[in-house]
């Protein structure tokens, strides 16, 4: 396993307002290769959903590289940023980020209809990723009629209905009491294991010892580095 998938160099994120000016990202240089699972840790405020941020082109780099698959994205714009996270990156946040109004399946639906999908296969992919994920039963409740722990698998699925090559998970277990972060953990770990790549931060040394390495992040600097 020798293919880089994610690479930065030098890269920077600052924000500015007029009275202070904060560098939450200051020269990380990352390698992931593909198929790796790493975890990113340190304390709050050192700029790792920040860092994550920008792996998952939500946000562009005030200075530096960023080389995903091999291209330099470092400055693309809006449009060009989602044209290619469509299909390539799949998110699982801490607090779900579920549409309220929407029904299990239709919110794991909802990405295939932003990838112009047909409604066939917009249904038997949902269907396929909630048996992976043990909801089907739960299809057509709203997620305000789900536990957490249900909601999570909601959002997992609804990340891995669209066969990305790399997941993005900050705080995946955050919300959720150790039961059910235990669970989130062994399905991640199970994609994982067929071959998708996972970068994670999180606070908990627990779920970062499920990685095979482990980023620490300090001041928006990376300070050290474990292999698991």
């Amino acid at each position: 396993m020798d293919e880089t998938i994610i690479k930065t160099i030098n890269l920077h994120k600052e924000f500015a307002t007029e009275e202070v000016r904060t560098l939450a990202v200051n020269g990380v240089d990352i390698e992931v290769k593909k198929g790796e699972f790493v975890a990113i840790m340190g304390p709050s405020g050192c700029g790792k959903t920040t860092l994550l941020n920008m792996l998952g082109l939500l946000e562009n780099p005030t200075e530096g590289q960023y080389l995903l698959c091999g291209q330099d994205v470092s400055l693309l714009d809006e449009d060009e940023r989602c044209r290619l996270r469509k299909g390539l990156i799949g998110f699982v946040f801490q607090s779900f980020n579920l549409i309220d109004d929407l029904n299990v399946e239709d919110n794991i639906m909802m990405p295939l209809l932003y990838m112009n999908v047909p409604k066939p296969e917009r249904r038997a992919r949902a269907e396929e990723a909630m048996r992976r994920m043990d909801i089907q039963h739960r299809a057509k409740h709203f997620p305000r009629q789900l536990s957490g722990g249900q909601q999570q698998r909601v959002a997992i699925a609804r990340a891995v209905v669209m066969r990305p090559q790399i997941i993005l998970a900050d705080e995946p277990t955050g919300n959720l009491d150790s039961h059910n972060g235990n669970e989130v953990m062994d399905l991640l770990c199970q994609l994982h294991e067929e071959g998708t790549t996972i970068v994670m931060v999180t606070h908990s040394q627990h779920d970062a010892s499920y990685a095979e390495r482990i980023v620490n992040l300090y001041d928006g600097r990376i300070v050290d580095e474990v292999e698991l």
